[in-house]
C-alpha cells in the first residue's frame, strides 16, 4: 500500500463538499416541499412551470368569472318565474271575474289586483344583487324602473286622454285603448318604454374562455315583460273605462277585457321562453366551468410534478446522505493521521 497523496485528499474533500450541498438541498425540499427555491435550479422544467401555471392562473380568472354569473343568472331566473307567476295569476283572475264585470265592487278588486300584479313585477325587475341592478343591461347602478305601479298607470292614463279619450268619452273602442297602452310601452311606434330608466339595453356578457364571451340575462325593457305590463295595464285601462266602453257599443268591454287577457298569456309566454334561453346560457356558463376545472386538475398535477419535492424520497436520501457524509469525515480523518510509520 501507499500513503494517500494530496490528489486523493483533495477528492475526497471536493466529494465531500458536493455531498454537503446536496444535503443542504434536501433540507430546504423537506422544509419547503419544493424541489428548488428558484426556477434555475429546475433546469429544462422552468420553463414548461412557468406556461402550466400561467394558463392555471387564466383559467382561475375564467372560473372566477364564471361563478360570478351563475349567481347573477340564478337570481334572475328566480326573478323571472316570480313574474311568470304574477301572469298566471292575473290571468286566472281575469277567467274567474269576467262574468261578473257588471259588478261594480268586483272590478274594483281587479282594478286593485291589477296594480298590485304591476308593483310586483317591478319589484321583481329592480331585483339587485352583489350591488347590481340585474334588468339594468351594463348600467349596473342604475334602478331599471323607478316609478310605483299607480304612477305607471297614471301615466297610461295620461297618454289615453292626450290621445283624446278622458274619462266619459264615447265612443272609445278597444282598439283605443290598446293604441295608448302601445305608446306608452314603446311597442307600437317602436320606441323606449317610458317606464325603463336605464340607457342600456344589451346583455350583459361574461368572458369564459380565451376567445369566447357569454352575452346572458335581459333588460327590463324586454319585449317580454312589456307585454305582461301591456296586458295589465289593458286590465286597468279597461275596467276604469267599463261605462265608456260598454256606452260606446254592448260586448266592447268584454272584448277589451279578453284582449287584455291574451296579452297577459302571451307575456308568460315570452317570460317563459326567456327564462328557457337563461337556462341554455347557464348550461353553456356549468358546462364551460366544469371544462375549465378538469384542465386546472390536470395543471396543478403537472405543477405539482415539476416542483413540489417528494418528501419521503428525500427524508430516504437526507439520511442516506448524512451516512455518506459520516463515512467521507471518517475517511477525511484516518488519511490525516496516516505516516510512513503506519507501513515500516
Amino acid at each position: 500500500m501507499r500513503i494517500a497523496n494530496l490528489a486523493q485528499t483533495l477528492l475526497i474533500r471536493n466529494q465531500t463538499l458536493e455531498t454537503q450541498a446536496r444535503l443542504q438541498t434536501v433540507e430546504q425540499q423537506i422544509a419547503s416541499g419544493y424541489k428548488s427555491q428558484v426556477f434555475s435550479g429546475l433546469g429544462g422544467e422552468a420553463k414548461k412551470l412557468l406556461d402550466f401555471d400561467q394558463a392555471k392562473s387564466s383559467l382561475s380568472t375564467y372560473v372566477d368569472s364564471i361563478v360570478a354569473a351563475e349567481r347573477r343568472a340564478k337570481v334572475m331566473d328566480a326573478a323571472m318565474l316570480q313574474v311568470s307567476d304574477i301572469a298566471k295569476d292575473l290571468r286566472a283572475d281575469n277567467i274567474a271575474t269576467f262574468p261578473y264585470m257588471n259588478d261594480t265592487s268586483v272590478r274594483q278588486n281587479v282594478l286593485t289586483r291589477a296594480e298590485e300584479a304591476i308593483g310586483t313585477t317591478i319589484s321583481a325587475l329592480n331585483t339587485q344583487f352583489e350591488g347590481r341592478f340585474l334588468f339594468s343591461g351594463y348600467e349596473l347602478a342604475t334602478k331599471p324602473v323607478d316609478d310605483t305601479a299607480a304612477d305607471i298607470i297614471a301615466d297610461a292614463e295620461a297618454v289615453l286622454v292626450a290621445n283624446g279619450f278622458p274619462v266619459g268619452t264615447q265612443p272609445i273602442t278597444p282598439a283605443d285603448i290598446e293604441a295608448a297602452v302601445d305608446e306608452y310601452l314603446g311597442i307600437a311606434p317602436a320606441g323606449a318604454a317610458t317606464y325603463y330608466q336605464s340607457g342600456s339595453s344589451d346583455q350583459v356578457a361574461v368572458r369564459i374562455d380565451a376567445n369566447q364571451e357569454l352575452t346572458y340575462g335581459v333588460t327590463a325593457d324586454d319585449d317580454a315583460f312589456r307585454t305582461v305590463l301591456k296586458g295589465y295595464l289593458m286590465t286597468s285601462l279597461s275596467v276604469s273605462r267599463y261605462d265608456d266602453l260598454e256606452g260606446t257599443a254592448q260586448g266592447s268591454f268584454d272584448t277589451a277585457y279578453e284582449n287584455a287577457r291574451g296579452f297577459i298569456e302571451q307575456g308568460d309566454d315570452a317570460v317563459n321562453g326567456a327564462v328557457g334561453q337563461l337556462g341554455i346560457q347557464r348550461q353553456k356558463m356549468e358546462t364551460t366551468r366544469l371544462g375549465h376545472d378538469s384542465t386546472i386538475d390536470i395543471l396543478t398535477q403537472s405543477i405539482s410534478e415539476i416542483q413540489d419535492a417528494d418528501v419521503y424520497e428525500a427524508i430516504t436520501e437526507l439520511q442516506r446522505l448524512q451516512v455518506q457524509l459520516q463515512g467521507s469525515y471518517q475517511v477525511t480523518a484516518q488519511l490525516a493521521n496516516l505516516s510512513l510509520v503506519n507501513f515500516i
